[in-house]
């Protein structure tokens, strides 16, 4: 009975560190949600899980151990606003600029909440192909349903800046582009989003670097 229980024991703790090590393991689609709730809709879930993910191979490679931050995020939206803001204003005439920057950010806090609220979600991941490099890729089919309205908010900025308005008149149609936001998302926009992965290397996680360019150039017409 001994001698059974010391071959079964360290057969279980096998056992265990390989059911472990196989829930660590993510499929391409899911690596492809955390990036898009992460980059998309900063949730501080799918940030947890992502940093979770990839920080083994991030110190492998001698980066730093978490890919983004929940606090970075959560700052950079407080700041987005008045950054378009101070950029917008000096497109206005002079004499309504002073008027006009809470309205400008009262717009951008629209679009910004917009943009957040996308309902996106991966599909389908392609066949993993190996480069010359050793560099195993796939592309990840995903989808959004999002806000999109007949004028963008920047062509709807410079449009009324160039407009001559009065103080009053320009921030009625900041407020009339600002309310085209607040509509019940619907456009549909597809896209593929590439990770990869360099087993040679050890690294074990699919990611991508540039990350952030493919969800940029989703939102670029919006």
């Amino acid at each position: 009975m001994k001698h059974s229980l010391k071959i079964a024991l360290p057969s279980l703790m096998l056992s265990i560190a390989f059911s472990s090590h196989a829930a660590d393991t993510l499929a391409p689609t899911a690596v492809a949600d955390l990036y898009i709730r992460t980059l998309v809709n900063h949730d501080e879930q799918a940030i947890s899980k992502l940093n979770d993910y990839l920080r083994p191979d991030r110190l492998r490679s001698g980066r730093s151990a978490d890919y983004a931050s929940a606090a970075d995020l959560k700052a950079a939206d407080k700041a987005f606003p008045g950054e378009i803001a101070d950029m917008a204003m000096p497109l206005f005439p002079e004499a309504v600029r002073g008027s006009l920057k809470a309205p400008l950010i009262e717009l951008m806090t629209t679009v910004q909440k917009a943009r957040q609220s996308s309902q996106c979600k991966a599909l389908s991941a392609g066949e993993a192909q190996k480069d010359a490099n050793g560099v195993l890729t796939t592309e990840v089919a995903f989808s959004c349903t999002l806000v999109k309205t007949n004028e963008t908010w920047a062509n709807g900025i410079h449009r009324i800046a160039k407009s001559n308005c009065s103080a009053a008149e320009c921030t009625s149609e900041l407020k009339k582009l600002q309310a085209t936001y607040t509509v019940p998302a619907s456009f549909e926009y597809k896209g593929t989003f590439a990770i990869s992965m360099v087993p040679q290397d050890k690294d074990t996680a699919w990611r991508n670097d540039f990350a952030r360019e493919t969800f940029d150039e989703m939102f670029s017409d919006l």
